[in-house]
């Protein structure tokens, strides 16, 4: 799985002030295509109402981890799909995000602790992305 880490949240994660994962997440797989900043930006839904980047962002952090409890993840489905989530967007409600550009299937998790294993991957717009920190249970751990 994994997650795109809010610029304001990357420091706290790997201060070891932030220790959960929650909130919108999508494999792996279904990301291949999404290489750049800008198209993580427009495949993930990232321009919402309140959100801390644009579609110019020059580098995007995500997290990835193994999802190993298939239960802790939710297809959000809205009514109009007979479900009963109601959110803001990213919320598409339709189980992906509103991308027309990008099939990308939607998960939801409520706050799980960070896997062992996990990693911080650095994405920037002129070099393949690379891994920036792995988790080892305890603490984060920089990759030269």
């Amino acid at each position: 799985m994994q997650k795109v880490i809010p610029p304001r949240l990357l420091v706290p994660y790997l201060s070891g002030q932030r220790t959960v994962i929650s909130g919108y997440v999508y494999r792996v797989q279904d990301c291949a295509r999404l290489t750049t900043p800008a198209q993580l930006f427009m495949g993930l839904d990232l321009g919402f109402d309140g959100s801390e980047l644009s579609v110019t962002v020059p580098e995007l952090y995500l997290m990835r981890w193994s999802a190993r409890d298939v239960d802790t993840y939710v297809v959000p489905y809205g009514p109009h799909m007979g479900g009963d989530w109601n959110d803001s967007p990213p919320f598409a409600g339709n189980g992906f995000t509103t991308s027309r550009e990008h099939v990308v299937p939607q998960f939801h998790t409520m706050p799980m602790p960070i896997p062992p294993g996990a990693e911080i991957i650095h994405v920037t717009i002129d070099r393949p992305e690379r891994l920036f920190a792995r988790y080892d249970g305890l603490t984060w751990q920089p990759v030269p």
